[in-house]
């Protein structure tokens, strides 16, 4: 552990990963586009400098959190399309 964060490192991005999935699935309604949150966990999971298998659990569990907001936005996108008019 380093004694001093980098202010890149205070920044609090891990919101950035929901609300990004959020938005792509309400943007574009499609089911299959969950798809996409397997090339973020494979790349975590090639990138992370973690010990042992807890690497793998972090990109698992980034990886699932991100395909259940595009998931959400798309399921939010398709009620909202069938309460129009």
């Amino acid at each position: 552990m380093q004694p001093h964060a980098r202010p890149a490192d205070a920044v609090g991005v891990w919101v950035l990963i929901p609300l990004s999935g959020f938005a792509l699935g309400f943007a574009l309604p499609r089911w299959w586009i969950a798809v996409a949150a397997a090339p973020f966990g494979a790349y975590i999971a090639l990138t992370n400098e973690l010990e042992g298998n807890i690497g793998l659990w972090v990109a698992f569990v980034l990886s699932v959190l991100l395909a259940f907001a595009i998931i959400s936005g798309v399921a939010l996108r398709r009620l909202y399309r069938r309460r129009l008019p």
